[in-house]
């Protein structure tokens, strides 16, 4: 199944670089769970909740201060792993990726990235395994020839997140 969405995202980031996001074809981008290093992929969420959701097992006491960036994103169809009838790639994606990182493997979810990349989808949304009911979307290409226009809106917004955030 294939879901439409348009408007305002988020997203939660250091505060010293809220411009790298949309930045494409970055080589030093991190691997995360549909991307591999090097690999262009945008996580945004619909609403703060949710961006909280998304990074809460990445905050630590201490870290440095974190901003609230918000995205106006066009009209475009996502991939919907929400979708029962999606559920053959959601069960690849939807296990543990960073140990297997870690350790110098891939993990599922970059197949089930790779299958919706190959599929010619421009991302996904991802149900959020942490608390059931949200979720986020995944872009793969954006502001490029069929792909949705992705601009920054407004100002970046001090947030605070704490640990493991649920």
């Amino acid at each position: 199944m294939l879901t439409e969405i348009s408007g305002t995202f988020v997203k939660i980031v250091w505060a010293n670089d809220p411009d790298v996001y949309l930045e494409r074809g970055a080589p030093d981008r991190p691997p995360a769970r549909f991307n591999r290093a090097g690999q262009d992929a945008l996580y945004l969420s619909p609403n703060e909740e949710s961006a909280k959701v998304a990074i809460g097992q990445d905050v630590r006491e201490g870290d440095r201060p974190r901003v609230l960036l918000k995205f106006g994103v066009q009209k475009c169809t996502l991939f919907d792993l929400r979708s029962l009838e999606n559920a053959e790639i959601y069960e690849l994606a939807r296990h543990p990726w960073r140990q297997l990182v870690a350790a110098g493997n891939d993990p599922l979810s970059w197949t089930a990235a790779d299958e919706v990349r190959r599929m010619g989808h421009v991302g996904l949304i991802d149900p959020s395994r942490r608390r059931p009911g949200l979720w986020h979307i995944a872009l793969f290409r954006w502001n490029e020839e069929a792909a949705p226009d992705v601009r920054r809106l407004g100002e970046p917004k001090p947030i605070s997140v704490t640990p493991d955030y649920r």
